[in-house]
């Protein structure tokens, strides 16, 4: 019995370690395109531009990424660039260093978005 109690006990307090805290001074954006060294962010609202020009123009901008990227998926793994790609259209947390080279990317579940979304953080 005992047993079966540390095994619950460990099996609980994993679960809650695996929840992530993410830094609130990132700047959030929708994902656009990968084509590393560079990647296209969007703030992906509804403009009046990007209505009159049936989205030929659009509010996105190209970054460049830093070699060591740390990206981040929606369940707080560490996946490698290459993977990003699959990653497209999704809400994106990033955190840029002093030259504006991407150094942190965190892929947003739903919850996180809408936390930042009441934040009114965005990279435009």
């Amino acid at each position: 019995m005992r047993y079966f109690f540390a095994v619950c006990v460990l099996l609980c307090t994993s679960m809650v370690w695996a929840q992530r805290a993410i830094p609130q001074d990132m700047d959030v954006a929708v994902l656009k395109r990968v084509s590393y060294p560079q990647i296209v962010l969007s703030n992906d609202g509804l403009s009046w531009l990007k209505i009159l020009t049936l989205g030929w123009l659009d509010r996105s901008a190209v970054f460049e990424v830093a070699p060591a990227v740390r990206i981040r998926d929606e369940h707080n793994r560490f996946i490698v660039r290459g993977k990003l790609v699959a990653k497209t259209g999704k809400t994106v947390a990033v955190r840029r260093d002093g030259g504006n080279r991407i150094l942190e990317i965190w892929v947003l579940s739903e919850p996180e978005r809408q936390v930042f979304e009441q934040l009114g953080r965005e990279v435009f």
